[in-house]
């Protein structure tokens, strides 16, 4: 099978004198099959050195940016939910191209079968706390069992290793969150395109929602929500619409892996084994344990207009 080199990156960041999360090695290669074909395929893989606790997208300030203009990367959160996941995975697959998924822990533990299955799939896997709680709201014990729970349900499920990369819930995050992990060695995605998946039901409005946002922004990190069958409707359509405009997909994987912390470990070998043990008489989730809910409208912005504020559009501030 051909192979493609993968595009180097992080020379400019060594210019500047600065440690650069991106490795430059040119290591990391892409597969013939995602790269041809009617799909989207795959451009380019970016393998993130997570040491220090980067941080990616347009919503926090002193962010790396590693796209060029017309590239996307395709995150999708809050699952798994196998009735959406798997459709999703099928788009995908279709496409030849590969995605970044953030889960909450509380579906990890109700379905790890479906995260072994996202993962054996070649998408990348990080965290998005244990319960989707709004972290700078709880006490900073609450805040780093949110974040340690989802780490360890994740390995558990996988029976191994988990990318050290994190979304906080909401895109709410604090300097308190951010210093956690930053000492934790653990990446911090944020977004720069929002699909807005969870306000319609309607797959059309998924993909005008996001083709306007990129014609605007140019490129950037998309946030879909695997849960949401808005987007499991809509992404083979819309896949196929971003390569028409000449988008490339840009596929993000860690260079290490995140270390669990053995008491959450511990914890969520438990919950699953409880799980498993109960199949029979609990059938897995067949609904999102985050949406819909009240905090959803609590984290819509408007301008004085009354017009909603995206997040790519707001100014980053410091966190």
């Amino acid at each position: 099978m051909r192979l493609f080199k993968a595009f180097t990156v992080g020379l400019l960041w060594l210019a500047l004198g600065q440690a650069s999360p991106l490795l430059a090695h040119g290591a990391l290669q892409v597969e013939a099959c995602a790269s041809g074909g009617d799909g989207i395929g795959l451009s380019r893989i970016v393998e993130v050195d997570a040491a220090g606790g980067p941080s990616f997208g347009r919503t926090v300030s002193g962010h790396h940016d590693f796209l060029n203009k017309g590239e996307i990367v395709l995150t999708f959160d809050d699952g798994p939910l196998k009735s959406h996941t798997r459709t999703v995975l099928k788009a995908l697959a279709e496409h030849c191209t590969k995605a970044t998924f953030f889960m909450v822990g509380r579906m990890v533990v109700a379905d790890p079968a479906m995260v072994r299955e996202v993962a054996a799939a070649g998408h990348t896997v990080g965290a998005h706390t244990w319960s989707h709680a709004r972290l700078p709201s709880l006490s900073k014990e609450k805040m780093l069992e949110e974040i340690e729970l989802s780490f360890s349900a994740l390995s558990q499920a996988l029976e191994g290793d988990v990318a050290p990369f994190f979304r906080f819930p909401y895109l709410s995050f604090n300097k308190t969150g951010t210093d956690y992990l930053k000492q934790r060695n653990i990446a911090n995605f944020t977004i720069d395109i929002d699909s807005r998946d969870f306000r319609t039901k309607d797959a059309a409005t998924v993909e005008r929602t996001v083709l306007a946002q990129l014609a605007e922004r140019g490129k950037g990190i998309i946030l879909f929500h695997d849960i949401q069958p808005s987007t499991a409707k809509a992404l083979s359509s819309l896949l196929t619409k971003l390569k028409q405009r000449g988008y490339k997909v840009v596929h993000v994987v860690p260079q290490d892996d995140v270390e669990t912390v053995a008491e959450y470990d511990e914890r969520a070998r438990k919950m699953i084994a409880r799980k498993l043990a109960t199949a029979n008489k609990q059938p897995l989730a067949k609904r999102a344990v985050t949406w819909p809910n009240a905090d959803t409208q609590a984290a819509v912005e408007t301008d004085e207009n009354g017009r909603e504020i995206l997040p790519w559009a707001r100014k980053a501030t410091d966190p």
